[in-house]
């Protein structure tokens, strides 16, 4: 498969993830759905694997750009669920998040820059 391919495959998939991390984080309360795992870990693993997917697709891009791009996101979704019902933010979800997002981005950089 060749590089452009691959990156319109990564594209693709991190923009879904973008847009399902929107959607989910501004959905009212009572559709929200949460798996066993701690709220915390859900937002880190969430920014984490969007991050991944940011750093694949843009591979000219910055890695810091992409990470801090993202975590400015974590806040500005915690600001927004202030106008949806049953929900409210948090500062600590915006930490996990952006936890999430530097581990994601150096992971996919590290691992790139080892297979050079």
């Amino acid at each position: 498969m060749s590089l452009k391919r691959h990156l319109i495959i990564f594209r693709c998939a991190a923009w879904f993830c973008v847009f399902l991390i929107a959607y989910l984080s501004l959905i009212p309360d009572e559709l929200e759905m949460r798996t066993p795992a701690p709220p915390g870990v859900e937002h880190a693993s969430a920014y984490g694997v969007t991050a991944c997917l940011l750093v694949l697709a843009y591979p000219l891009q910055p890695v810091w750009l992409i990470i801090g791009a993202l975590s400015a996101y974590s806040g500005l979704m915690e600001l927004l669920q202030t106008f949806s019902p049953g929900r409210h933010p948090g500062l600590d979800g915006m930490l996990w998040s952006s936890a999430g997002a530097i581990f994601g981005g150096l992971l996919v950089s590290l691992l790139r820059s080892r297979m050079r």
